[in-house]
């Protein structure tokens, strides 16, 4: 009978804790988001920003459109979601992820050989730029994780590898305003950096399974212990 008692006054315990409203949600998601942006474009900048090394102007003009292109055809398919509230299938986010990531690299390498800039740099293998593609994109992706972490219930799973592809196409801008090389092997490296940002993901940041406080109590005379669990609005 205790046992029973000490459970409810828990659970009316918990019950009387305020929920958060959906604008303090959205405020604190902004904030993180934007946390997250400030973060990137501040290493980008104190790595030097935008760097021509010999490119003109209309090359750096016509390379981040066209990657401001895919990039954004790209994140409509990783972050909306279908009429029923769910996000899109597997297949789609495989394609949203991997779809920019060669047309960028194709796009980069055919422009620059366009204007005779795609032959080879022996001192630039590509290792800073696919150092350069994981950190941004680890920073954008952290930001997004906490920002929703325990906020999704329908799918966990699938907005983390969204937010994971997400943030490699947010670094693949800034990447190729950074990076002067349109060497294709170059250009390979650094696709392979942009794509590693999914594998960084944290799917257990988003498992709503683990989004419920677990409080334990102690039953008298045996010693066990009882978990409740109460989810986390």
């Amino acid at each position: 009978m205790e046992s029973l008692e000490r459970r409810n006054r828990v659970l009316a315990s918990i019950g009387e804790i305020p929920a958060p409203t959906r604008r303090e949600l959205a405020r604190r998601q902004a904030w993180l988001v934007i946390s997250g942006l400030l973060g990137a474009l501040t290493l980008f900048w104190v790595e030097g920003g935008l760097r021509a090394t010999g490119r003109p102007p209309s090359l750096i003009a016509w390379t981040s459109l066209g990657t401001s292109c895919f990039v954004g055809v790209g994140m409509w398919f990783l972050f909306t979601r279908t009429r029923s509230g769910h996000r899109r299938g597997w297949s789609v986010l495989g394609l949203a992820t991997i779809a920019p990531v060669v047309a960028f690299v194709l796009w980069r390498y055919g422009l620059g050989h366009l204007y005779e800039l795609a032959s080879p740099w022996p001192t630039r293998p590509g290792y800073r730029c696919f150092a350069m593609s994981v950190a941004t994109g680890g920073i954008l992706l952290c930001a997004l994780l906490i920002a929703w972490r325990r906020l999704d219930p329908m799918s966990p799973t699938a907005t983390g590898t969204a937010f994971g592809a997400g943030a490699g196409l947010g670094s693949a801008l800034l990447i190729d305003l950074w990076c002067p090389v349109s060497y294709l092997p170059h250009l390979l490296v650094v696709g392979e950096g942009l794509e590693l940002d999914v594998r960084l993901l944290d799917r257990r940041r988003l498992d709503f399974d683990r989004s419920r406080s677990e409080v334990e109590v102690e039953t008298d005379g045996t010693g066990s212990r009882e978990r409740l669990l109460a989810h986390q609005t």
